[in-house]
């Protein structure tokens, strides 16, 4: 190993001496250069090399060219040997393939050589390290992709990239990129055709004569079609082809063509049919308006129908009325399947945005009933669509007779409208077991309605119906609290509160009321709390520092 990286030392001799010759590098600076790559050469050639060693020698190497470039430049020097000026080059070259022959399945380190050799122009080198490239990584699509544009694009060879291109395919028949980029090629090259006649033309010369069928990109169309019986189609991959039509001229027969194929390789996906009125839509926007009311027959669905409509606020510019649009939409398709009551609702929010809903109250009605036990429909009914919403709850109660949602609304509209109706239905639902969630809505509407002493008895009544709630306890002791208020009566339902619900914090409450209302009832209370719990708890909650 030492004798070869000796003879390599001695061969960088003359080119550092001339640089030295020339002032480009110092002798301090010569010496550093030598040693510098003596050690990379001995680590290069260690029987365990690493990556590392060789990207930091090609690092130490590129940085150095440019420091010697540019002091050529600066200096002026032109008598530099061509030997000496592109030695370091060779150098860097011959480290990369040194490395790429190690790590042959480096993808990352391919494309970094690549880009160096396009940098440094070296046309054989890149060649060379294509097909290298390619035949260790043939499931690389990026790199297939970067050898044909570079024949395209730098050598100007388009049967070489399309050749390129098939070959790739042979490899990577499902790849969505490779084919999209194949079809690329195929219309920028008719486009350059066609630009190359017209200025021709121009310029009263004569050129060599396309066929039609050429000229109207039937090369991209047949890439097309063998790319649909390679790789599953959606919207998604279609809109990748489209895309590549973005700066095309006379683009619109190949763009019919691309979603009219589409449409026949995948029915099922309405999609299409939004996609194909986008791109009509600002050239033609009846055809547009036709294209999604024949989507709509063919898909009667609810999410489809919502797609539409989103697609027409979305694009509402190109409307003359897009509210009218949207209406008529809903009118023709009252009947339309709901698959389920989210869809519904979701397409309720999006119509508030322009202020549709009427039209939608028909399809609500539609919705209800397919699903007419669903609770978020009737409320989103309610609360959005209804006009008489009392008669609109009372419908929901027949169906769901429980709901304790339903009831609360329904109570709480009626209270608005007639209080002693309201009365009389809020008695007869608490007779029943499943109003107990109601308890404390109940008392609070007799509170504020009749006072406290017939909320008082209200509670009484209650207690003996249902199972009183922590919620509806503290809401009475709210109100016996009100100023003014009876310290014996608040006493009682303190007692009644700790006896169902022993916390701490309603311990905690009591004491404070006593403290600042009933002193002397203070010691008897701390005194009970103290049989329930240990002093660390009481400390804990500060009952102490109440006192």
């Amino acid at each position: 190993m030492a004798e070869v990286v000796q003879s390599h030392v001695e061969d960088m001799l003359p080119e550092i001496y001339e640089l030295k010759q020339h002032g480009v590098l110092s002798a301090a600076e010569a010496k550093s250069v030598i040693r510098t790559r003596t050690d990379f050469e001995y680590k290069m050639r260690r029987r365990i090399s690493m990556k590392s060693d060789f990207l930091r020698f090609i690092e130490y190497e590129l940085k150095l060219e440019k420091i010697k470039q540019a002091r050529i430049l600066k200096f002026g020097i032109n008598d530099v040997s061509e030997g000496v000026r592109y030695k370091s080059l060779q150098r860097i070259h011959f480290i990369f393939q040194k490395c790429l022959r190690k790590y042959k399945n480096d993808v990352p380190l391919w494309i970094r050589y690549i880009k160096f050799c396009k940098q440094a122009n070296s046309s054989r080198s890149l060649g060379l390290a294509f097909v290298e490239a390619l035949k260790h990584n043939p499931g690389s699509v990026e790199l297939w992709i970067m050898s044909a544009k570079n024949e395209m694009e730098g050598n100007k060879n388009v049967s070489a990239a399309r050749a390129i291109f098939l070959q790739g395919l042979k490899f990577n028949k499902s790849s969505i990129k490779l084919w999209t980029e194949y079809f690329r090629l195929e219309v920028l090259h008719v486009e350059k055709l066609k630009k190359r006649q017209m200025i021709l033309s121009a310029c009263d010369k004569q050129s060599s004569e396309l066929s039609c069928d050429f000229l109207s990109f039937k090369t991209a169309k047949i890439v097309f079609l063998n790319a649909l019986s390679n790789i599953q189609l959606d919207s998604k991959v279609l809109q990748d082809f489209v895309d590549v039509l973005q700066n095309v001229e006379s683009k619109e027969d190949l763009i019919q063509f691309l979603f009219e194929t589409a449409m026949k390789n995948n029915p099922g996906n309405p999609s299409l049919w939004i996609m194909l009125a986008f791109y009509v839509l600002s050239t033609d926007k009846d055809k547009a308006c036709n294209i999604l009311f024949t989507g709509i027959k063919i898909f009667p669905s609810l999410e489809f129908l919502t797609e539409v409509i989103q697609f027409a606020i979305s694009h509402k510019t190109y409307f003359d009325d897009v509210q009218a649009f949207i209406s008529k939409i809903l009118l023709d398709n009252l009947n339309v399947k709901v698959s389920g009551p989210e869809s519904v609702i979701k397409l309720g929010t999006i119509l508030e945005s322009v202020s549709v809903l009427g039209v939608f109250s028909n399809l609500m009605d539609t919705a209800l009933k397919q699903y007419p036990t669903c609770k978020a429909l009737w409320l989103y009914k309610v609360q959005n669509l209804s006009e008489e919403p009392i008669e609109d709850l009372k419908s929901a109660l027949d169906v769901m007779p429980t709901d304790i949602d339903i009831w609360h609304m329904y109570l709480q509209l009626l209270a608005m409208n007639d209080i002693s109706s309201c009365k009389e239905k809020w008695h007869d639902i608490m007779k029943n077991g499943f109003a107990e969630p109601l308890l404390s809505s109940y008392i609070e509407f007799i509170y504020s309605t009749e006072g406290l002493a017939k909320a008082r008895e209200a509670f009484e009544t209650m207690k003996n119906w249902h199972s009183v709630s922590e919620e509806a306890m503290k809401l009475m002791l709210e109100y016996e609290c009100a100023e003014p208020y009876n310290v014996t009566a608040v006493c009682k339902m303190y007692d009644a509160l700790l006896c169902q619900f022993n916390s701490l914090e309603n311990w905690t409450s009591y004491i404070t009321f006593c403290k600042h209302n009933c002193p002397q009832a203070t010691a008897a209370v701390m005194w009970k709390c103290k049989n329930h719990f240990t002093e660390a708890e009481i400390s804990s909650m500060g009952i102490d520092n109440a006192l």
